[in-house]
């Protein structure tokens, strides 16, 4: 066995362990927006001229790349503690860069998210219920992929068919 491949056998172990460390810390495997996701979530954002956006475990940008191409006068926040999706994230960064895009390797749960005008979401059921916690009591206005707000009532929702069946976009606006 070569030099070469012992180290391409280590990097991809090394790879793994990093994604499998991070997952069971965060609770979830990195997963990517899908287009027509996308596509929708970008469509609703269309009318709400954010100044200001988070995404919140922005994964490898799928979502805080567009929205700060679609709002190049906002500042646009993106929050991700995983370390294969944040160093993608730089990495990427260097191929598009966006001068109104700041990538934080943060936990957006122990972050003040008040000054945010819109939140963007892909997370599974545990955190969109701590994240309604941490949020109950603040203005905001959200869009989340997949996954509803428990006690709250969306002012919009759009199906979007995926791989396997449907999924939703919701939309909240809390004044």
């Amino acid at each position: 066995m070569s030099i070469i491949s012992i180290f391409l056998i280590l990097f991809m172990i090394t790879i793994t362990l990093l994604i499998l460390i991070d997952s069971a810390k965060n609770g979830i495997t990195p997963t990517p927006t899908t287009s027509k996701e996308k596509a929708a979530a970008l469509k609703i954002s269309e009318s709400l001229h954010p100044s200001s956006i988070a995404d919140l475990g922005a994964g490898f940008g799928t979502m805080a790349f567009p929205l700060a191409k679609q709002f190049p006068d906002a500042k646009v926040v993106a929050y991700e503690t995983a370390t294969i999706p944040w160093i993608f994230l730089l990495i990427r960064r260097i191929f598009q860069p966006r001068t109104n895009l700041s990538i934080r390797r943060k936990n957006f749960m122990k972050e003040d998210l008040s000054s945010y005008d819109l939140l963007y979401t892909y997370l599974y059921p545990k955190a969109m219920d701590q994240l309604q916690d941490k949020i109950s009591h603040q203005r905001t206005t959200m869009i989340s992929n997949c996954f509803a707000m428990p006690d709250w009532k969306p002012s919009l929702i759009w199906p979007v068919e995926s791989k396997v069946n449907y999924s939703s976009i919701y939309l909240y606006r809390r004044n």
